[in-house]
């Protein structure tokens, strides 16, 4: 069943990007997608396989790291033959670059720039349209989108493989999937991990958003670069940090 939960209304113009089921035999590479712009002046509706599935998941973490105030600075996502990019804007205090609670507490933007295509998606038209997004709005869209992405290709994920890779999210900021390798294969959507994070690697308890089984040629990142789990966290551990998260 399709979920109908991206859909934002601002300034009477409705903006829904949603992501379809994929089809009977696809490999799962690329995202069916249905954009949609309905206002006064436009009714565009374009639904095409142009996104890859990459795309449409560096853009759902991308919006959480924003959120979680990640980002120190502006940060652009393009997508190659989409006719479609994204520019992620963290808080700035008097024009310099604010701290990461202060990023996290105050508004943040997302642009979104995209080319319209014709009917039959043969041709670009005329024109770039854009969209300005608030942090309400931006959190409202990602969880919907993030429900809509992991609906549709739920079937797709491999149950085996030679590693585990498990997407994190500190302090709570579900959603963000920074990624490390799992050598025990134990742990779970919904676990709560210590990993070292951050350019000081700091240790700490993290929340585990996905998992994802891979193998040398499908792995997420270099095997031998990527950051590791430590172990899987108490419940006295999981406690004392949700406790700290509050503060």
């Amino acid at each position: 069943k399709r979920n109908k939960m991206a859909v934002i209304e601002i300034q009477g113009t409705k903006f829904t990007f949603s992501i379809l089921q994929l089809k009977l035999f696809s490999n799962g590479h690329f995202a069916r997608t249905e954009i949609k712009i309905e206002n006064e002046f436009i009714h565009y509706e374009d639904k095409t396989e142009r996104f890859m599935r990459t795309d449409i998941e560096r853009w759902i973490f991308g919006m959480f790291r924003l959120i979680a105030g990640a980002y120190g600075k502006d940060y652009h996502l393009s997508f190659e033959g989409c006719g479609f990019s994204v520019d992620l804007c963290p808080y700035r205090k008097n024009g310099l670059e604010a701290t990461r609670t202060e990023r996290r507490q105050n508004d943040c933007l997302m642009s979104v720039q995209m080319l319209f295509h014709s009917s039959k998606n043969k041709q670009l038209l005329g024109g770039v349209y854009s969209l300005l997004l608030h942090r309400k709005d931006i959190e409202r869209f990602a969880v919907a989108l993030q429900k809509e992405y992991h609906n549709a290709f739920a079937k797709t994920r491999p149950s085996k493989g030679k590693y585990l890779y498990v997407g994190v999210s500190p302090q709570g900021y579900q959603g963000c999937n920074y990624w490390y390798l799992d050598e025990s294969k134990q742990v779970k959507a919904g676990d709560y991990v210590w990993v070292k994070m951050g350019r000081h690697q700091t240790e700490q308890v993290v929340y585990v958003d996905s998992v994802q089984y891979c193998n040398d040629n499908t792995a997420l990142y270099d095997i031998n670069q990527v950051k590791k789990v430590i172990k899987i966290a108490t419940e006295e551990e999981i406690e004392e940090a949700k406790a700290l998260w509050k503060k």
